[in-house]
């Protein structure tokens, strides 16, 4: 729900503290400056539009305020707050950055593939190790970036995916989706036996994938 106007009464706090405050109420992102966030802060206002609240909030910041005319009359999308003289020549960043979690999960559904493998990606970043589930649906999506995208965020941040999954995934039919679930899988319980069945993937990318993490658990004395 949107927070239409503004009741502040704010003593010794910082300005990211009330800013998050208010971008969590009224569901418009504000992306501070990682400089102005301990910036201590107090004011006080008496219902004042939020527009017009924001504005006298950061009237010594240079800001960028986005309008959206998707729906009539158009309305605040997103806030972005730069140390005064920074914001000269800056750009807003990609939607994805400053676009709310619940936005971010919409687009999972987008008919655009860029869209939904962008949102995927956002949103593993953004929940961490509580993006399992975004990847298991990614996982199901019927485009290839989508599942390749979802892999791989989750390769890199680290997130542990329920080896269920990602056994499911060694039947895709996409090469780059196997290859990383081979790599997923290469300290789990049983990855001898899956790497052995994958010497015979059709794709030499994915053989290799497997021979090598054969030979390392040999190294290793492990025959999993």
């Amino acid at each position: 729900m949107w927070l239409d106007r503004l009741w502040l009464d704010v003593r010794a706090r910082t300005l990211g503290f009330v800013l998050e405050e208010i971008s969590q109420k009224a569901g418009v992102p504000i992306l501070l400056a990682e400089a102005l966030h301990d910036r201590p802060f107090s004011l006080q206002l008496q219902d004042v539009p939020l527009e017009a609240g924001l504005r006298e909030l950061l009237k010594e910041e240079d800001v960028f305020f986005f309008y959206s005319a998707e729906k009539a009359p158009s309305s605040l999308k997103a806030v972005w707050v730069y140390p005064k003289g920074q914001g000269r020549g800056l750009e807003p960043v990609p939607p994805e950055q400053w676009a709310s979690t619940r936005e971010l999960e919409r687009w999972m559904a987008d008919r655009d593939a860029a869209v939904r493998s962008r949102a995927v990606a956002a949103l593993i970043e953004r929940k961490r190790e509580g993006a399992s589930e975004v990847v298991q649906r990614a996982l199901r999506d019927d485009d290839e970036r989508v599942r390749t995208q979802a892999l791989h965020g989750a390769l890199s941040s680290g997130l542990e995916l329920p080896t269920a999954a990602l056994l499911e995934a060694l039947d895709d039919p996409s090469a780059d989706v196997r290859f990383l679930t081979l790599e997923a899988l290469a300290e789990r319980p049983g990855a001898g036996e899956i790497a052995a069945r994958a010497l015979d993937d059709p794709s030499p990318h994915v053989r290799e994938k497997a021979q090598e993490i054969l030979s390392q658990l040999k190294a290793k004395g492990e025959t999993r």
